[in-house]
């Protein structure tokens, strides 16, 4: 049979003070669970750990009042002063702030201006657009109907065309005809 070898203090106050780290509280078995050890071993050893740690925790000296009071009135000057040097320096945050948001008003006032310049100019080029594309449906009708007119022109310069070939072509044949008429009338006489 295998001995388990003897806890030590020193494993058992490091095993208390991973608990106490992990916020939980070192309980006999919660050091046993770590270190090992028996009930009445490690219980000895976690009441001398919790011992230490009350003699660490109280004041070395009592202090007179009068040393007492002194800390106190120090503590008090260096608050008024760190006070003071904070509200200074609150002042002057504030100040800046404030001067940055009077010039960001500004700022945002000549913006809204050119953007009111900017809308009026947008609204003049709108009406100068409608006026363009009001003119442009104008000339298209125009030229639409310019288009039909010429057309009709083509048409009848083409019908003309035609009646001036036929008639030619009819005057051609008058004329030959003509001289047909005249040699018959030559050869009668």
């Amino acid at each position: 049979m295998e001995r388990k070898p003897k806890v030590t203090q020193q494993a058992v106050d490091a095993a208390c003070e991973e608990l106490q780290q992990a916020g939980k509280n070192a309980t006999v078995n919660a050091v046993i669970a770590i270190s090992g050890g028996s009930f009445s071993t490690v219980g000895a050893m976690v009441k001398a750990w919790r011992t230490e740690q009350q003699k660490k925790a109280e004041p070395a000296i009592d202090m007179p009042q009068s040393i007492t009071n002194a800390m106190y009135q120090a503590t008090a000057v260096v608050w008024e002063a760190a006070a003071s040097l904070a509200h200074e320096r609150i002042e002057r945050v504030r100040t800046e702030a404030q001067e940055a948001i009077a010039q960001s008003r500004s700022e945002l006032s000549e913006y809204m201006d050119a953007i009111a310049s900017l809308e009026q100019q947008l609204d003049k080029n709108r009406q100068s657009l409608a006026l363009a594309e009001k003119r442009l449906s104008i000339a298209t009708s125009e030229i639409a109907q310019l288009n039909t007119h010429k057309i009709a022109l083509e048409t009848r310069l083409a019908d003309r065309d035609s009646a001036w070939n036929q008639l030619r072509d009819d005057y051609s044949k008058l004329q030959a005809d003509l001289v047909v008429i005249a040699k018959i009338g030559k050869d009668k006489q």
